[in-house]
């Protein structure tokens, strides 16, 4: 008899857990989807969504792209200088993006890495006959605004750059802030686990859509502005659109989440 209400009290301390369990239970059925969202995020910032505005990057974008619209303005660039200028932002891209291949590639181990050196070596090879072809329209079609010099040619593409780097008033300034805004991409990239996370594959499909959107609507608003004579607004226009272009992804515009582009 002295045994029962021990025996008592194990079955009330069962219950109160059955209780206590169901009470769990109900409470996260309860959850909303945005409270599972939050949990998910809390606890791998890396699938935070892409429509969170990431401003250090946005600041540095509008920053880094002030500088060209300054050289318009007030340094006196060529609309082909601007131009050109753009244009070898898509070497720079491929240079980081050639980085980003070997980044990847090297830290899923020694097997991996010389396959990502196999692909660069591809990618160098094939985007950069995309980026001269696209250079020889650029001089072609712009290579003879008011502001611009003469050289070997449209084929002659380094020529170009030279002449303009000593003719355009710190030209050098403007395709210095390219590279430092392409640095600045790479280390978000490494920095966020997207290294680890894209494969090398993938990471070299990666420039092709954005670089041939933004370069064929700056060829051709490049077109309809020589046409009118490229008046001045439009030039820098053409420069504000390509900031916008540049800091789209930090404004959270690509959409649901999804794995960044490097």
């Amino acid at each position: 008899m002295a045994e029962r209400p021990a025996q008592g009290k194990g079955q009330s301390e069962t219950g109160a857990c059955s209780r206590r369990r169901r009470t769990e239970r109900l409470a996260s059925q309860d959850e909303g989807p945005r409270d599972r969202a939050m949990t998910q995020i809390v606890s791998d910032p890396r699938t935070a969504p892409e429509t969170a505005i990431r401003w250090p990057e946005v600041v540095a974008g509008v920053a880094l792209n002030l500088i060209p619209i300054a050289g318009v303005l007030f340094w006196g660039w060529s609309p082909f200088a601007l131009i050109f200028l753009y244009w070898l932002e898509n070497v720079v891209i491929g240079a980081r993006t050639l980085a980003s291949i070997l980044t990847s590639g090297f830290t899923r181990g020694p097997v991996s890495g010389a396959g990502s050196a196999a692909l660069g070596a591809f990618f160098t090879v094939h985007y950069g006959m995309f980026c001269f072809v696209h250079g020889m329209f650029v001089v072609l079609l712009f290579g003879n605004d008011p502001g611009a010099t003469t050289w070997g040619g449209p084929l002659d593409l380094a020529g170009a750059a030279g002449r303009l780097f000593a003719t355009q008033s710190n030209l050098a300034i403007g395709f210095a802030s390219i590279v430092l805004w392409q640095a600045v991409v790479f280390v978000v990239f490494v920095m966020r686990g997207e290294a680890a996370r894209m494969t090398p594959s993938q990471i070299m499909s990666a420039p092709y859509g954005r670089i041939i959107i933004l370069h064929v609507t700056v060829l051709f608003g490049g077109f309809v502005l020589m046409s009118m004579g490229w008046p001045i607004v439009g030039v820098v226009l053409l420069a504000v659109f390509k900031t916008l272009a540049d800091v789209a992804p930090a404004l959270g515009l690509r959409g649901k989440t999804k794995t960044a582009a490097p």
